[in-house]
């Protein structure tokens, strides 16, 4: 069942990461990360539900629906460098796809966001893949 959930979580962020969407307003964005919360709240009731273990997969969608309902650089920042320890396999080119989507932000906070990856953290959770199974491009 955890092969089950990595791959519901996997094709979802897949999905999400295509090009076509581009939200222009903080209203909109808003409404997509709500709309995300619940498809993972589900996954994560069924998968758990089913017997998967895998609860490192399970701030995995929330996290990305609060990095594209949050407005304001710092604190996309905040939760991007968080994000980034819980998943290290998650690149400048899976942010960029994210990133993309808030249609709002000006070329220099999405350069000033995605250099947030350049520091290193530290401290790392244990790594498991996610990111690594998504190519972007």
């Amino acid at each position: 069942m955890e092969a089950v959930h990595l791959h519901l979580v996997k094709e979802y962020i897949i999905r999400l990461s295509k090009p076509r969407l581009v939200l222009k307003t903080a209203e909109q964005q808003q409404q997509l990360a709500k709309h995300i919360l619940a498809n993972a709240e589900a996954i994560r009731d069924f998968c758990t539900k089913n017997g998967s273990p895998a609860t490192w997969l399970h701030l995995a969608l929330p996290t990305l629906a609060e990095i594209i309902r949050l407005q304001d650089p710092s604190a996309i920042k905040m939760e991007v460098a968080t994000y980034a320890i819980s998943y290290p396999d998650f690149s400048k080119g899976h942010l960029s796809a994210i990133l993309a989507i808030k249609g709002n932000l000006s070329s220099s906070d999405v350069k000033s966001i995605r250099n947030i990856l350049d520091i290193d953290m530290g401290v790392q959770e244990p790594s498991r893949s996610l990111f690594s199974l998504i190519s972007i491009g």
